[in-house]
């Protein structure tokens, strides 16, 4: 009887290397397919970010990312070879900002709340929605053995890391464009609130990259010294909700 390593699949969003699970796994069929999942994972998930950012900001009264050409889900638009290869190595990353023009909003603080928080919005829902499909997925699944790795087998696996990695790679993203740090998300939701001659703002626009820099290198840091970066962190209080809630609801473990 053949069984997907969920243990192994949890130790990989901890460590946040997709190298690891191939490593750990040699490089064989299941592992080409858990890279497969996290690829598209990244790409729906970065891209769509973006691309709500600019929707959200057209809706608002600014054609800017629409005359760009950024509304659209190619990737070519929006990737960069930066930003994509962090996702790989340490477990989030970026796209390229979305061109905005708040001078062109109708109502100027709406159209900046709305349109910062727009992208970790979607990674929300997209979180939710992958956490009740890898629910569905195993409840439908709970009573099927597989005896060999076939079609039937690697399909299931596809499933399983598709939404499990959508879950947690969603998570993250929200939790990091939502620090007050220029130049995320959060940041532009605090300097929207906040008065003209605010000292965090312009302290933040002064070196906010910086302090960007030394959080990621810090947290990472420590990672490697035992100490759970927030990501891990919010990683595993996520998988732990969702497991409960879904295990009460459905009678299934995510985890």
């Amino acid at each position: 009887m053949l069984q997907l390593g969920r243990c192994d699949i949890v130790t990989y969003m901890r460590q946040k290397l997709i190298i690891s699970f191939i490593l750990n796994n040699g490089i064989s069929v299941l592992s080409l397919v858990a890279l497969l999942s996290y690829v598209i994972v990244i790409l729906v998930s970065i891209i769509s970010h973006e691309v709500a950012h600019g929707y959200v900001a057209y809706l608002n009264g600014d054609p800017t990312a629409k005359l760009s050409g950024r509304l659209t889900l190619n990737p070519a638009k929006h990737l960069t070879l930066a930003g994509t290869l962090m996702m790989f190595l340490v477990g989030f990353g970026w796209a390229k900002p979305v061109p905005i023009d708040s001078r062109n909003f109708k109502d100027y603080k709406k159209g900046m709340i709305t349109t910062s928080l727009a992208g970790v919005t979607l990674n929300f829902i997209y979180a939710l929605l992958s956490s009740i499909c890898l629910a569905i997925l195993l409840l439908c699944t709970k009573n099927v053995v597989f005896y060999s790795k076939n079609f039937a087998f690697y399909a299931y696996a596809f499933g399983y890391y598709l939404f499990y990695f959508s879950m947690m790679v969603n998570v993250t993203l929200m939790v990091f464009n939502l620090l007050p740090i220029y130049p995320l998300d959060g940041f532009r939701v605090v300097e929207t609130l906040s008065s003209p001659d605010s000292k965090f703002v312009d302290f933040m626009y002064r070196y906010g990259s910086f302090v960007l820099l030394a959080f990621i290198i810090i947290s990472y840091g420590l990672s490697y010294l035992g100490v759970p970066s927030l990501f891990a962190m919010v990683q595993q209080l996520t998988a732990t909700i969702f497991d409960k809630l879904w295990g009460a609801i459905m009678g299934v473990a995510l985890i």
